[in-house]
Parts: structure tokens; sequence; C-alpha cells
């Protein structure tokens, strides 16, 4: 398995019709299969997607929701050492992506079982996102070989680390005899397109063409002896990225400064920075997960920002009348961060120069909020029904909560927030009309028929995996749900650093849409329109194995892989 860090199917598309890929042309162009339409989750970033890739399970069964860990007060009673030597305060954060020891313990708190508990050894990887530990015991060795200064390996590594991989891979993978899957990950080129105008459609594309290289060296120390012309390749990604193509990159917009710590005047912390007024409270901040750059979690203290109360996430009511301190009015956060307009540094007439595309927020267990910069809203209500959960996508407009909770709004099917019900590209599978279609509660696997081809494809289902728990875990949601969630539009994202490149983490379908192709005996050739999910990645990639003992996945194999499907095979 070869997984590119953001990797763009049409970008790759591009460079093999181009003739800079021969190996990858040779592997899935060639003999392989590759899927058109296959999405990742939201927020669309790499440990989210990563969590359901190793899991097979949705995040609201994961609990890794996030890039940057945040709770508001402790859910569970660590044991006795941990209360001696770990001192935690409340609320607590965590940069996922560097205390690598956070996300496995997360899944393993929830008991929640991934590709390495299930194979064991035989589930080989590289340094990759989401591991039981930070690197397997050769790999240090593989990256002191691969360095070229050694006094510096650590620093000079981490910007290494699609090579050091790929040598790590022909190495030690290619000589285990014991193990069924193996994962290398490249994560430089994604690393490179967000510092880059042209994003992975400029000099970017080099890094690309490296890994082509190392594809198919890594494929020729692998596809010999016991294993020739028995080894399946996959070439994927976690997910795709917005920005770059033609050098129309994304501007920073830095929502905590700018917004929370300058217009706001309130204290704002974040996964790598943090802003105090003199002299104020610095226990009394907003926290802006903007981790992901192309989206924003956002949370509060209630009511007013200087409560210093983290008991729960806000209501609608309270976002729209949130209190400052004594002696200023109250905010609309709502309107506010919806109308932002940036047209001062705007540095390009053809982006429209609001930076926030969608707001979201959690109205109760069974009902999401959805609002957009043109001032459509939606509901996607929730219900579970043996083991199923069906999703109704409501227009709406007019929407008011009270003081009390009580919710008041019109139904509507003139706009709608996420453009299905004027979309030519959206296929109300078994109705006349998308409005005879909105009309109803559908499954996750008919909202994803339904809308693969649209600007915002599966995003009902994906928002409401996000923001939604699973029964098991509903009791995290007062300590861990934002309140509220931030979605970029296009041209803008959510960096702290003043740079311009291409991001992930919206909703937008060059975010969501990821890279996904198969070659090895018996895959059928050509491409596969039927549209897929990264959640299908490990019941796929169990069949093929023929792994047979009990999972809990919740997703079904992709099935149609083979040219004789009577004798699909399995290595």
């Amino acid at each position: 398995m070869i997984y590119i860090d953001g990797l763009r199917p049409d970008n790759i598309d591009e460079m093999v019709a181009e003739g800079k890929l021969p190996n990858i042309k040779h592997l899935f162009y060639d003999e392989g299969l590759r899927f058109q339409n296959f999405f990742t989750t939201f927020p669309s970033n790499t440990i989210i997607a990563n969590g359901v890739f190793l899991s097979g399970k949705w995040p609201e069964n994961t609990g890794l929701k996030t890039q940057s860990f945040f709770e508001r007060f402790e859910t569970r009673r660590p044991n006795f050492f941990k209360r001696i030597w770990e001192r935690k305060r409340y609320p607590r954060y965590d940069n996922l992506l560097t205390e690598t020891d956070v996300a496995p313990g997360i899944l393993k708190e929830f008991r929640t079982r991934t590709l390495y508990n299930y194979l064991g050894n035989r589930f080989h990887f590289s340094v990759v996102p989401i591991s039981p530990y930070t690197a397997p015991p050769a790999w240090p060795h593989v990256a002191a070989n691969t360095v070229k200064k050694l006094y510096q390996a650590t620093a000079e590594a981490a910007k290494r680390l699609d090579d050091i991989n790929a040598a790590y891979a022909r190495r030690y993978m290619a000589s285990d005899l014991y193990g069924r899957i193996f994962l290398v990950w490249f994560p430089d080129m994604d690393h490179e397109q967000h510092a880059d105008e042209w994003g992975q459609f400029g000099k970017i594309r080099e890094s690309i063409i490296d890994d082509d290289r190392m594809i198919g060296e890594i494929y020729d120390a692998m596809n010999r002896g016991e294993n020739k012309g028995k080894i399946y390749v996959v070439l994927f990604s976690d997910h795709g990225a917005y920005g770059g193509r033609n050098g129309v990159y994304n501007q920073p917009f830095y929502l905590g400064r700018d917004f929370f710590y300058k217009t706001l005047k309130m204290n704002v912390r974040g996964p790598d920075y943090s802003i105090t007024h003199p002299g104020t409270d610095s226990e009394s901040f907003a926290f802006v997960d903007n981790m992901g750059r192309g989206h924003a979690e956002i949370y509060l203290p209630v009511k007013d920002s200087l409560s210093r109360d983290w008991s729960r996430p806000n209501t609608l009511y309270e976002l729209e009348h949130y209190g400052l301190g004594p002696n200023r009015k109250p905010v609309n956060l709502v309107e506010a961060l919806l109308n932002l307009d940036l047209s001062p540094q705007n540095e390009r007439p053809e982006i429209d120069p609001h930076p926030v595309e969608f707001l979201m927020l959690k109205l109760s267990e069974e009902l999401i909020y959805l609002a957009r910069k043109d001032g459509s809203q939606a509901l996607i209500g929730a219900r579970r029904e043996g083991g199923e959960t069906f999703y109704r996508y409501m227009p709406v407009k007019y929407l008011k909560q009270d003081e009390n909770g009580k919710i008041e709004y019109k139904e509507t099917f003139s706009q709608d927030p996420l453009g299905y019900l004027k979309s030519a590209k959206f296929h109300p599978e078994g109705f006349d009309t998308v409005e005879a279609f909105l009309k109803e509660e559908h499954s996750p696997d008919l909202w994803l028929k339904a809308s693969y081809e649209t600007d915002f494809p599966d995003a009902v289902t994906v928002i409401a995996k996000f923001l939604n728990w699973s029964p098991k875990l509903s009791y995290l949601a007062q300590a861990r749900d934002p309140d509220m969630i931030l979605s970029s539009a296009e041209g803008w994202n959510f960096r702290i650093e003043p740079i311009k490149g291409s991001d992930h983490g919206s909703l937008a379908r060059d975010s969501m849409r990821a890279t996904f192709m198969i070659s090895g005996p018996n895959i059928q050739k050509g491409t596969a329109e039927e549209p897929h999910r990264i959640i299908e990645l490990a019941p796929t990639l169990f069949h093929m194995i023929g792994y047979a003992k009990k999972t809990d996945f919740e997703a079904n194999a992709i099935s149609d892989l083979y040219s004789d499907r009577t004798n699909p095979g399995g290595s």
C-alpha cells in the first residue's frame, strides 16, 4: 500500500498523460483499476481519515474527530499511577500530529480495533500518522543511513520521510515473508503543497515524480522470489486538496488573531499558538483548532467569554447572544462569522472575499444546524433503527432558537446550503425530483450515490458522522463537541502562517475526493465510476487477503475488483 498524503486523482491523471509517472502508469493505468469517485471523511484531514481507514469505523465510533484534541473536562478517571504523575489541567488540548501517542491512546481507550490489532506483525508499516509506536525498530537505523548530515539526523529525517520510508520498505518489507499488508507513507508532497501558490500543480510535482520512482523500486524489491506475480499494489490518499490549480492559491485568514483577538478582544489559544491581552485573565479564552487549515473548530466558555465555564458547548441562542464581558454588547457569532468580509486584503478579484463558506453546530444528538454565507440554512436529522442510521437533509429558513432551547423554522425548497436543489449533478435515485428526495430520510449509501458528483459530495453523511456520537460514546458530547465548525470558502484557509498554497479539511469536492487505485493478479483493468468511501478500505483489504476471523467494520468490502469473479484469489 503506497499512501501519498493529500494526492489528488485529477493531478495524477494529468501527470500520467504527460508521461511523467511511468511506474504509476504501468501499474494502475495499464494494468490496474482506478476508482474515479473515492471520498474521505470530514474534516478532510490526516488523523481523522487514518482513524477511519485503519478501523473501518466512522469518527462517531473511533473518537478521533480532530487533529487537535480538545476536552473541556475529564471524561475518564485515570489509573492510580497516572493520577500521581500526570497532573492534567482542564480544559486540555493536544496536537495529535506532534504528540504521536495521543491518537493511538484514544483508539485504545474506546477499544477500537484497527489493522494492527487484527493482524499484529502481519501488518507491516513504515512511520505512519497513527501506529502503536513512533517508528518500527529498524527505522532509525535506516534514517541515520539516509540523511546527509548525521548530526542533524532528527531535523533532516522529518523533512525526508518519503526517502526514509521508501528505503525502509525496500530493505525490511521486501524481506518480510510473514507480512500480509505493507503500508508505506509518503507525506512530503502534502507538506510542501501548503506553501506553494500552485499547490500540487506546479514544482511540487517533482515530489510526486520522486514518489513514482520509489514506487517502482519498492515494487521491484517485493515482486521477486516467492512473491513474484502474486502481490497486489494499492495507491491511495487520505484526502485531496483545494487550491493551486492555475495558480489560484488559498489566502490565509488568521481567524484566532484577526477575529477573536483583535475584533472581539478575546484571549485565544490554538494547537500551535496562544495570544493573551496584557493584564487580562489568561484562563479566559477561546480555543480555535485550525489544524485542517480548510476548516476550524471553535470552543468557547458558556454564555460569556469571561465565564470560565467549560461545562458544555453553547446553544445556538447563546452563540447568537454571546457575552464579551462587562460593559460590552453581546455579539451574534454565527452572523459575524458568516459575514466576515476580507475585501481590503483580498489579492484576487475573482475570489469571493468572504472566507467562511459553511458554519455547523449541533442542536441536539439528533439534529445539526448548517448555514452558508449566502444566508441559506438547513437541518440534518438523524434516526437510528436496528443498528442503522438514516439521515434527512431539510432546507429551512428563518431558523431561530429561544433562550429555553425551543427551535422554530420554516421548511423551504427554494434554496439550500449544499446546493442540491439546483444541482444538475444531484441524482435523487428512486424519486422524480430532488424536492421529493429531500422530504424523506435515506441511508448513508443512498446519500453518497445521490450527491457524489456535486460540489459537496457525501456532505450530509460525513457532517452527521463527525458531529454525532454513537450511543456508547454519547457521554463524550458535553466534553468534546465544538461549539461551532467552520468550512472555508474557495480561495481561503484558516492558517496562522502568512503563506499561500493549497489546503484540505473543508467540505469542498477537491478536498474530499481522494485517490484509490489497485493493481495485481486478476484485478480488473480500467476505471470504476461507482462512488466509494475511505471507510471501505479496511474490509476490502481483508477480503483481498482472505481474512476469515470476525471483525466489527462498519462498511463492506468493495466487490467489483476481479476480472474472474469465480476465482478472485488473494495474497
